[in-house]
């Protein structure tokens, strides 16, 4: 069997990977203010994490060179026994439909089932990523609907229209 193309590690992204990465995959990126304190606090508090690396361009199977680009990102936050939320999975554009979020998911499930196997594991599903969840087990909330509250991306009303909220 040939070796992936990518490898999947246990890691976290440095803020900026996570800003351009978030910017490049079509997620709204952390505010310039959140970058000094907020993203650096929320990368340090995460449950888990895992990175999508090119094989090609790694020093081995379990280190990247020292500038190589990540070029996928999932990541858990929570309290670690019940309850958990899947964010950030995003792949570069340069680098879809290669099975890169498919494999981040997995190492994500496989996490959950070994470190907090009790977890109630919510997400919040863009139309794109439905199917890729629901291979895991993710499914609609029936009559429950997601929320959100964010106030400094609540003002902006371009931004809500964009995402499809009602302004």
């Amino acid at each position: 069997m040939a070796e992936p193309e990518y490898m999947i590690l246990q890691g976290l992204p440095t803020p900026q990977v996570y800003h351009d990465l978030r910017k490049r995959a079509g997620l709204t990126p952390p505010s310039p203010e959140a970058m000094t304190e907020a993203v650096p606090q929320a990368l340090h508090n995460s449950f888990a994490s895992f990175l999508a690396y090119e094989r090609k361009l790694m020093l081995n199977d379990t280190r990247p060179s020292p500038h190589q680009d990540v070029v996928g990102m999932g990541r858990l936050s929570g309290d670690g026994g019940l309850f958990l939320l899947v964010t950030d999975i995003a792949v570069h554009p340069d680098h879809r439909r290669k099975g890169i979020a498919k494999r981040i998911m997995t190492a994500l499930v496989a996490y959950i089932d070994e470190h907090a196997p009790h977890a109630y594991v919510s997400l919040v599903a863009d139309p794109m990523g439905q199917g890729l969840y629901a291979q895991f087990g993710f499914q609609g909330t029936g009559k429950s609907i997601g929320m959100f509250r964010c106030p400094k991306l609540q003002k902006d009303e371009a931004w809500m229209k964009a995402k499809g909220f009602q302004c």
